[in-house]
């Protein structure tokens, strides 16, 4: 027993000396020295510079062109145009009237072939023929019907119709006839497009418009009889190629004793049996011309339609002629009616 105890402490004892062995000895540490925070001073912000901004050229402010206002002669649908033109254009307009002869009036012109900040405005025909010289210019032409026959429209040169507004006319046919469905118009040659505009026009109102085209005024007298049993009315249009004097009395004659609607377009063919007469208003052909220069003053051409149609018309109704045809004039139409002079 006490052999075996000893051999247990012998045992336990070379066990400690080995743990002691097997641990390394604890190294020394170095030594660090730490430095003192660095105390950074906070400055006050720097304040940023506004930024500059670019300087704006001024935006040049070009002037709109003179406009000259060519007027055929003094008649007064014509001064009436080219005096509601001035007015309203103020210093920029200056009017200047043709002379009898038309080599005069080109030569007139001539001068304003180097002015490259200038419209023209030419009131009637030969007004307007004269001023088809001018290529280069933008005109604008009003007052003429056969413009076409003239070549008067270009892409510089366009116009505004003498016509009164077609739907007016159609509407107060209608008003006035209300049985009314065909009527017919008859014209020289070169208004297709003024005929298809028509014919659209008298549509709307359930009327059917019948064009037939001539070639002077017998033919115009000999066409208006021909078709009487095919229509019940004539739109006459001024058209002095194919009318003369003598056959527009001759065919006025004709339909009051044949109770044929006529509308017309003057006081005169009224009184001579028309049943209305509808007439532009020479201060809405202004308007619209004022229009046009304004679309064309900062472009080299002109834009839109070769023409511009009106919009409005002045009624006239022949009373007389009403009654003898048993045609009731409506309320609102009475304030246009009145009797023949």
């Amino acid at each position: 027993m006490i052999n075996m105890h000893w051999r247990l402490v012998f045992i336990v004892s070379g066990l400690v000396f080995l743990q002691s062995c097997a641990q390394p000895e604890p190294k020394e540490l170095p030594v660090v020295e730490i430095e003192p925070p660095v105390i950074i001073e906070k400055l006050p912000p720097v304040a940023e510079k506004p930024a500059v901004k670019p300087v704006e050229k001024p935006i040049a402010v070009v002037a709109p062109p003179r406009v000259v206002i060519l007027v055929s002669d003094k008649t007064t649908a014509y001064s009436e145009v080219a005096k509601a033109l001035a007015k309203d254009l103020g210093e920029r307009a200056s009017i200047r009237y043709m002379k009898g002869n038309q080599a005069r009036n080109i030569k007139m012109l001539s001068e304003y072939k180097g002015d490259e900040r200038i419209q023209l405005v030419s009131i009637g025909l030969s007004a307007s023929v004269a001023a088809k010289t001018l290529k280069d210019k933008q005109v604008i032409f009003c007052q003429v019907f056969n413009y076409h026959e003239h070549g008067l429209v270009t892409d510089k040169h366009k116009g505004v119709s003498m016509l009164p507004s077609m739907s007016q006319t159609f509407k107060a046919w209608r008003a006035l006839a209300p049985n009314t469905t065909n009527i017919s118009i008859i014209t020289g040659s070169g208004f297709e497009n003024m005929i298809k505009t028509a014919q659209s026009a008298a549509k709307k109102f359930g009327i059917t418009l019948h064009h037939n085209v001539v070639n002077s005024d017998k033919e115009f007298q000999y066409t208006y009889k021909n078709i009487a049993n095919k229509v019940q009315g004539y739109w006459i249009l001024p058209d002095n190629r194919v009318l003369s004097g003598s056959v527009l009395r001759d065919v006025m004659t004709f339909s009051v004793r044949n109770s044929k609607q006529v509308a017309v377009f003057s006081e005169e063919l009224l009184n001579l049996g028309g049943l209305f007469s509808v007439t532009s208003d020479n201060l809405e052909v202004a308007q619209k011309v004022l229009k046009r220069l304004e679309q064309g003053a900062s472009k080299d051409n002109l834009t839109g339609p070769e023409m511009t149609y009106l919009d409005r018309g002045n009624l006239s109704i022949n009373a007389v002629m009403a009654k003898r045809l048993n045609l009731t004039i409506p309320k609102q139409y009475v304030k246009y009616a009145n009797s023949p002079k």
